[in-house]
């Protein structure tokens, strides 16, 4: 596998981790109880896997390595951009989140829903745009085989940097296990 198919693959955990947060907020919006423990888990995984992990992909090793190529700084300037947006969105979440142990979720409900459903879209519209940039990059073989196993060396990195293998198997087992709770059905 090459570093782009990588990026392309942790894009449908991403989408999976979307769909979570699309059902938790329909379920917040319309007054359905969601415990404590699986929103927590939610944020954990959005900023682990989604952000530390393969947004440390592409702005460590990725990016760079094809910022230079065939014009494509203006949408690394993009999706740079829109990563940062995808965090500030999770921060204002776990905030609200925080708020919602500290007073009591009644209060609490309906930022947390806009704030997932927010996330949701975000990941819909951010990964539909790194898609077509990631298809560019295949079609054209911008990626020489050593460019490739270059990247391939650093997202060994990245992911030792959260923890390694075994964390990132704890967080598709957290997804697994949010998938299979009685509110996403």
């Amino acid at each position: 596998m090459n570093a782009t198919q990588d990026l392309k693959r942790d894009h449908l955990t991403l989408k999976r981790v979307r769909n979570i947060a699309q059902r938790c907020s329909e379920k917040l919006y319309s007054n359905k109880n969601i415990p404590f423990e699986d929103l927590k888990i939610i944020s954990v995984v959005i900023e682990e896997f989604v952000d530390k992990f393969h947004h440390g992909k592409e702005e460590q090793a990725y990016f760079p390595e094809t910022i230079n190529k065939d014009n494509f700084s203006e949408d690394i300037r993009r999706f740079l951009i829109e990563h940062e947006l995808g965090r500030r969105i999770a921060a204002m979440f776990l905030r609200n989140l925080k708020t919602w142990r500290e007073n009591g979720e009644k209060n609490s409900r309906e930022p947390l829903a806009r704030f997932l459903k927010s996330y949701s879209v975000f990941i819909t519209d951010h990964t539909g745009k790194e898609d077509k940039f990631f298809d560019i990059i295949e079609e054209k073989s911008i990626l020489s085989e050593q460019e490739n196993e270059t990247l391939i060396r650093h997202f060994e990195s990245c992911r030792n940097h959260v923890g390694g293998s075994a964390r990132i198997e704890q967080m598709m087992k957290l997804i697994e296990y949010l998938e299979g709770r009685e509110w996403m059905r």
